[in-house]
């Protein structure tokens, strides 16, 4: 089932449901509004029509409109003047710096999470299993060209790490960044395939050997091997 959302473009719209009610309207719509951006149903670009958002989101058009607002100022969506909302495109800069934040933090939390000895060796060995079990599901979906699956599978993997660091205030941060690069890493996802499956599993042996400087290296080299797998494309191109 599709949606006119601009002439002659078109929205799968199968995902889309009506919204639960216990969180407040306007985050609700908001998150969910991002969800569709992160998960690649409104591509960078796509013309955002409140009407038509409103309509298959079941709201009315304020929470549309205050969302768009906020998705503004953080950059997800350009709003033009007599023309409406698009979803941004982001720019090689932009990638850039998004993934020298994400390196500082991702290699913080994995050194963290290798030098990590305040936890009992059961509640360790559950939480490498659960890594190893993510990097078994995130290869298995990139076999299968499923990208949708293994770019999610990519954020849980990160996100497992940035827990087992143990720094809530770097995990909340990591989290924050995480959704951006999600967005990002679906443009690579296809480039990178078992190479960054391979890269995880790396990290995991690291971790689970408690060597925190080659667990931090290895945090660096992944995140600038999806930096070179973003800008191959267009270089090629």
């Amino acid at each position: 089932m599709q949606g006119e959302i601009s002439q002659g473009v078109t929205m799968t719209v199968a995902m889309i449901r009506p919204l639960q009610r216990p969180v407040p309207l306007r985050q609700s719509v908001y998150d969910a509004l991002i969800d569709l951006i992160v998960g690649g149903e409104l591509p960078p670009g796509q013309h955002m029509v409140e009407t038509d958002l409103a309509r298959q989101l079941g709201v009315s058009r304020q929470p549309i409109r205050e969302a768009l607002h906020r998705m503004e100022a953080e950059g997800w969506v350009d709003l033009r003047p007599s023309q409406g909302a698009f979803v941004h495109v982001p720019t090689d800069s932009e990638v850039d710096e998004l993934l020298d934040v994400r390196a500082l933090l991702e290699a913080e939390t994995a050194r963290l999470a290798a030098a990590s000895s305040g936890l009992d060796s059961q509640t360790r060995s559950a939480q490498l299993a659960r890594l190893r079990e993510i990097c078994r599901a995130g290869e298995a979906a990139a076999e299968a060209d499923d990208f949708a699956s293994a770019v999610a599978a990519n954020n849980a993997f990160h996100a497992e790490i940035a827990v087992m660091g143990g720094n809530a205030v770097l995990a909340e941060l990591a989290d924050i960044v995480g959704r951006r690069v999600q967005w990002y890493y679906r443009m690579v996802a296809p480039a990178r395939g078992h190479g960054s499956w391979a890269e995880h599993a790396e990290m995991i042996d690291a971790i689970e050997a408690g060597d925190p400087d080659r667990a931090q290296a290895m945090a660096r080299r992944h995140t600038e091997r999806t930096r070179q797998a973003y800008h191959r494309p267009r270089s090629a191109g």
